[in-house]
């Protein structure tokens, strides 16, 4: 959905005919805003799953995985149908339907995360290969498609095979351990209690987890996030640079199409599927390096936010390869974000006890949610203050 930001914001034909005739009055090279930033989307983007987040250690555990994925797979597919048919023409219900691809992406995060517990070390890696291979996926296909001349809603509407494919994966192909939470109908805490019984009973596989605990008063889970602190801090301050470079600058770090081989909406595009090969790159490298001096990571992230920022406020590169400039330091952004979600998750999976590591890994993911969602706000605000500074470049 964020790869489309800007398309569900583009203006409605009266706006249209609006930004056309501003176009033609105004120099080539004065800076070009849609009069909604790209961040709100990213707030309607966030905020569901950030109270998902917040609350699932309440009742998440009371949820078979069953279900948790049906409703990962129906909130996915209902998401591209609603903006689809929305388009840019009723942008409330856009908002809906980004909203609803939230709850997915809030629901299905807490699940697999809390669903490596059960499997061996390495699904940590796994699981965080296969998110940057999403994005990577879902970032590229929409730019592809828009590309070769399709429109962002009939994109929108291919990529329904997203939750079809989800679907098949998880009822159809993995292999689930046979003590996992997997009924259809949501169960009493003495149920789950029984069934971790009769699973520690079961397990003899040395690579196997402990059964993880579910139950936990509010005093338990507060002890239990307070060492987690030094791992969701530099996360959360990582997430909130990269998402401001992303939602707040990306719109507006643009090359004059006169001096460039893409459009300024194509450029959108293409810098968030670079930023996804960054993120792919980076989490699929904790088979082959561990990182654990994790506090590096937000200050690099920081000096590559000041460099983007004063690029789109004094636009200093040149037009004819500064764009190429850019495409470098997103993928090393991209990288710098990657690289902070696998390690934290990869640290938090080998430092945790095993009876908490369910648990830790799901609130842990409160940290990157977190720092979104403030990014969110502040990236509103500073949408309005640049595009108001009337910022002009030869």
């Amino acid at each position: 959905m964020l790869s489309a930001a800007n398309d569900i914001l583009q203006p409605n034909e009266q706006e249209i005919a609006k930004c056309k005739w501003n176009a033609t009055t105004q120099s080539p090279h004065e800076l070009i805003c849609n009069p909604t930033g790209t961040g709100s989307i990213l707030l309607a983007d966030i905020l569901p799953t950030l109270f998902i987040k917040f609350t699932a250690p309440f009742y998440m555990h009371r949820i078979s995985y069953n279900l948790r994925v049906m409703v990962v797979v129906l909130f996915n597919a209902s998401s591209f149908i609603i903006v689809a048919l929305a388009g840019s023409q009723i942008k409330w219900l856009s908002y809906i339907g980004v909203a609803c691809g939230s709850v997915s992406s809030g629901f299905g995060e807490i699940t697999f995360l809390s669903m490596s517990s059960y499997y061996a070390a390495n699904a940590i890696s796994t699981w965080s290969s296969g998110t940057g291979a999403a994005g990577i996926f879902g970032a590229i296909s929409y730019a592809g498609l828009t590309q070769l001349g399709l429109s962002a809603n009939t994109s929108l509407l291919i990529m329904l095979v997203v939750p079809l494919s989800m679907a098949l994966s998880y009822y159809l192909l993995i292999v689930r351990p046979p003590y996992i939470h997997n009924s259809w109908s949501l169960w009493s805490f003495n149920k789950i209690n029984q069934y971790q019984e009769l699973s520690a009973d079961s397990q003899t596989d040395s690579n196997r987890r402990t059964t993880p605990k579910n139950d936990y008063t509010l005093l338990q889970m507060i002890k239990l996030i307070q060492p987690l602190l030094k791992f969701m801090v530099p996360l959360m301050i990582v997430y909130m640079a990269e998402y401001f470079i992303n939602q707040a600058l990306f719109e507006l770090l643009y090359f004059s199409a006169a001096c460039s081989w893409l459009s300024i909406e194509a450029q959108y595009r293409w810098y968030q599927t670079i930023y996804q090969v960054g993120v792919f790159i980076s989490r699929s490298s904790v088979n082959c390096f561990t990182f654990k001096h994790l506090w590096i990571l937000p200050l690099l992230q920081i000096v590559n936010l000041t460099i983007l920022t004063n690029q789109v406020i004094y636009h200093y590169m040149p037009e004819s390869h500064g764009i190429w400039i850019v495409f470098a330091l997103i993928l090393f952004e991209g990288c710098l974000g990657g690289l902070g979600y696998v390690q934290t998750f990869y640290q938090i999976s080998h430092q945790v006890k095993d009876e908490h590591r369910e648990f830790s890994l799901g609130i842990a993911s409160v940290a990157d949610s977190t720092g979104i969602t403030i990014t969110a706000f502040l990236s509103i605000l500073a949408h309005n203050n640049i595009c108001g500074l009337g910022i002009t470049w030869k």
